[in-house]
């Protein structure tokens, strides 16, 4: 699903070739080598700003490219003030509200950074004070001009493609050419731009390992099972060349998750919550249990058979404390907020332990994502009591109901996450049929729930539906005898969760091979 968004290692000793050296004639006594020792990565980029800007606004693109939104902000708000006509300065403080890959933005904000700079875009660009930062800030207008975010993408990724085509030897417009080629996805996988993404970055890799956007924005390019190991080299590198960053020592996990490497994503992802926790501590903040890397450190926990409870408690803890928080809650609600992270991870540990939770009475009418989520949970929980899977699959349809009359109200940009609810109400018909003694029937919308949810992008990260449903129909068929059938079912399940600890032991147990 998309609605999502996450996270020390050892300082990288380089190694290989240091960032980019052309550069573009802006401001050739300027010094527009990002300092070294912020442990973000490190980049050239030069650019037409005063002296005095160039550290924050060299550390605000750096954390642009490891996706660290907020303190990329503060950044680049202090090179405006050490440069307050510095046009490029407004450009990356506005590009830090546009989340490309989660189809997400700040319009509003954004569009008010621009009105700082000049009230119109001909009175924006000529601030711009060379050729080529009018063409960054004419992309800039695309991206949170008129149309809808996604007619908004595409004109960006085109101003995009054209910047890097007229400057090739500027690095930083052909990464961020590459992150604009992902976006022309809208939040989705669409294979053949993220391969042409891919491709830009490995011209670029062999000679810019250190550079956080390039390595990182390769990880997007290939984090999925039939691409990952292209995106493995890139993994090993991220967490060294940009430790600061939380976002950067999760990322490193998705090409680990998606090749079922589970004891690198488990450190990944601890690495990342140290990361987190101790970057909220220098604000004053606590540390949290709850998440989107939380969830893939139960995750990757659970694949390889180690007890994840005391992460999953610490969640419910937050979790229920922040339900007796007196504001108003969503009718939806956020999947990886804390309520519904310990939702996705009591599922996930029920699957694989067997040991369901007593569930998080939720507010009727609130937290309805959430609530599916818990519902589903009870779905798999009722193995072949009939009523319980009836009552299961009657609850789960009423949420379905709210979220469709719901849904676009709260996140208006996600077109994805509805139709992983209706794989999983399409899971649940065929529970009941299962459990009701219509084996066959069960069996086939079983199977036909299988072939729509492979039919669907595939997820970033652990399975979208915490049962896959090729898993599922696998299981059932290895309890019917019908060991064939089951074993081609295990098959398909792992071909989209490599090393996915319960197809491989079904697909053992369905074929008769040895081993632990």
């Amino acid at each position: 699903m998309r609605i999502f968004s996450l996270l020390l290692a050892s300082v990288f000793v380089a190694t290989a070739a240091t960032a980019g050296t052309a550069q573009v004639p802006d401001r050739p006594d300027a010094d527009h080598h990002a300092m070294a020792g912020d442990r973000l990565g490190e980049i050239v980029f030069p650019n037409s700003g005063d002296a005095a800007a160039q550290a924050p606004f060299l550390r605000g693109v750096k954390l642009l490219h490891n996706f660290e939104y907020d303190d990329a902000v503060e950044s680049f708000q202090a090179a405006q003030r050490a440069d307050p006509s510095f046009a490029l300065a407004y450009w990356g403080e506005a590009m830090a509200h546009n989340y490309t890959l989660w189809a997400e933005q700040h319009t509003d904000k954004a569009r008010a950074i621009l009105m700082r700079l000049g009230p119109t875009a001909e009175a924006r660009a000529a601030k711009a004070k060379t050729a080529r930062e009018k063409m960054y800030l004419a992309a800039l207008e695309a991206l949170y001009g008129p149309g809808t975010k996604f007619e908004r993408d595409i004109a960006y990724a085109d101003r995009m493609d054209a910047l890097a085509k007229a400057y090739p030897e500027d690095v930083e417009a052909q990464t961020f050419d590459a992150l604009a080629t992902l976006g022309r996805s809208h939040g989705t996988r669409n294979e053949a731009n993220y391969l042409k993404s891919g491709a830009i970055l490995e011209k670029l890799f062999p000679t810019h390992q250190s550079h956080p956007g390039v390595v990182h924005y390769m990880i997007h390019s290939y984090d999925d099972p039939a691409h990952a190991q292209l995106g493995l080299k890139a993994a090993r590198l991220y967490d060294k060349i940009a430790p600061e960053s939380p976002h950067a020592l999760h990322m490193t996990s998705h090409i680990f998750l998606a090749l079922g490497m589970w004891p690198e994503a488990e450190q990944a992802n601890a690495h990342a919550e140290e990361a987190a926790n101790a970057m909220a501590a220098m604000h004053h903040g606590s540390a949290g249990a709850c998440g989107h890397g939380a969830i893939w450190l139960v995750y990757a926990k659970l694949q390889q058979g180690e007890d994840a409870s005391r992460e999953v408690a610490a969640c419910r803890a937050e979790a229920e404390s922040k339900l007796k928080n007196p504001e108003p809650l969503p009718v939806v609600g956020f999947g990886e907020g804390s309520t519904g992270s310990w939702a996705d991870m009591a599922v996930r540990t029920g699957i694989e332990t067997g040991k369901w939770p007593h569930w998080i009475e939720l507010p009727p009418g609130k937290m309805t994502l959430i609530r599916f989520t818990e519902d589903y949970g009870r779905l798999l929980a009722s193995g072949r009591d009939a009523a319980a899977a009836a009552s299961s699959f009657q609850a789960m349809t009423a949420d379905r109901e709210i979220l469709r009359a719901n849904f676009a109200k709260e996140f208006p940009d996600d077109d994805q996450t509805m139709p992983w609810v209706d794989r999983a109400v399409d899971q649940a018909a065929a529970m009941v049929a299962l459990a009701g003694g219509n084996t066959e029937r069960g069996l086939a919308l079983l199977r036909k729930a299988a072939e729509a949810e492979a039919a669907l992008p595939p997820p970033f990260g652990p399975p979208a539906l915490q049962k896959p449903s090729y898993e599922l129909l696998g299981d059932e068929l290895l309890a019917l005898g019908r060991k064939k059938e089951a074993a081609e079912a295990y098959r398909k399940a792992l071909a989209a969760a490599p090393n996915r600890r319960l197809s491989v032991l079904g697909l053992k147990a369905a074929t008769g091979a040895k081993g632990g």
